[in-house]
């Protein structure tokens, strides 16, 4: 009987061991907290998605250093895991691009709802530059410089003062041009 005792406890101990983690995102338009079900985790290869579409808790195996990839911000970071139970907070960028299908342009930037207007700035969750261009009425007109999360270009695009894309150029993450 104590043999079966210790072989239980050492059994249900072990199922225990798994690691939850959820993340939050902040919308700093409305200043709301909401979980996030835009992310994944990343280890040695190996993608852990979302198993409880309930509370957007992904379960992992084993504490450790992971990598954190949140479609809904744009943020790839790497995270440390040393509870049962782990979060991360984001910020939504203020700025985000909106797919418009009545719209000659078709598409728009907003700043908390509104169009974007004049020399505008977005920060990843971490404060580093994610974007930043000159607008008109949520119309790109000028340039606008797009960054990777360690703050080296990802694109340039080259508007005309009517807002239409007239050039591209996309850098890989050491600076070289990947597409123009």
């Amino acid at each position: 009987m104590k043999i079966f005792l210790f072989l239980l406890l050492c059994y249900s101990s072990g199922l225990g061991n798994e690691i939850k983690y959820n993340l939050y995102l902040k919308n700093p338009c409305l200043n709301e907290v909401e979980i996030s079900f835009n992310y994944y985790l990343e280890k040695d290869g190996k993608q852990y998605h979302i198993s409880d579409f309930k509370t957007g808790t992904v379960l992992l195996p084993k504490k450790g250093q992971y990598i954190l990839v949140s479609t809904g911000t744009g943020d790839i970071q790497n995270i440390q895991l040393n509870e049962e139970v782990n979060s991360d907070t984001l910020t939504i960028p203020r700025i985000q691009e909106y797919l418009v299908t009545h719209d000659k342009h078709g598409y728009i930037f907003r700043n908390c709802d509104k169009p974007s207007d004049g020399l505008q700035k977005s920060y990843y969750s971490d404060g580093s530059i994610k974007l930043i261009g000159e607008f008109k009425e949520g119309l790109v007109v000028g340039v606008l410089k797009e960054f990777y999360h360690n703050g080296k270009i990802k694109q340039i695009s080259n508007y005309t003062k009517d807002g239409f894309l007239t050039k591209t150029t996309r850098f890989d993450e050491n600076g070289k041009i990947i597409k123009e």
